[in-house]
């Protein structure tokens, strides 16, 4: 019998040893600190040994959105780029959060919240499940709490927005802040 190649084996060669080995060495090299992969089912998670951004030390990618598995330096690459992206969106999390908490009434706390709607991507959620993670592990959870529920009020104004509500999102701030006023008088 003739031995015939796989179809898939140009996309999935094997994960070595070795090739992980290269790629924390190189990543651990751009970042300044010793760093660990982590292989299973389908995704690769970072490990730094101190902190990478925003007090989270794990990123997690889905091993079929990498490179072809060939060169350390292009995981290396794709794994940098998304740290460098989540550590804005994690530093965009804690200005959102600051703000909020800053805010003197509720209303202008969803006049902060709807003025950056559409910055509410996939990436910032993702950075605010690390910080909450983040402050749970080391114990801060008053504040976890509140971060869970502005997460829980961003992905009511996300999907709000998404379905071009945002207008009426406004109108309901303002009819708010009149009532807020009105009772003020009393």
């Amino acid at each position: 019998m003739r031995n015939q190649a796989s179809p898939y084996r140009h996309q999935a060669p094997c994960l070595t040893p070795e090739f992980i080995k290269e790629v924390e060495d190189e990543l651990s090299r751009r970042l300044g600190q010793p760093v660990l992969m982590v292989l299973g089912n389908g995704i690769i998670a970072v490990r730094a040994d101190g902190e990478l951004f925003a007090g989270e030390s794990v990123v997690v990618m889905d091993a079929g959105s990498l490179p072809p598995r060939e060169r350390a330096v292009e995981w290396a690459d794709a794994f940098e780029r998304k740290i460098s992206r989540l550590s804005r969106r994690a530093a965009d999390v804690e200005r959102l959060y600051g703000a909020i908490q800053e805010s003197p009434s509720p209303e202008k706390t969803g006049a902060i919240v709807l003025e950056h709607a559409g910055d509410y991507d996939d990436d910032f959620f993702e950075a605010l499940g690390t910080v909450i993670a983040h402050d749970k592990a080391r114990l801060r959870l008053s504040r976890a709490r509140n971060l869970e529920a502005l997460r829980a009020y961003l992905r009511l104004v996300r999907r709000r927005a998404r379905h071009g509500e945002t207008a009426a999102m406004w109108r309901e701030l303002a009819r708010g802040a009149a009532r807020e006023n009105d009772l003020g008088h009393w």
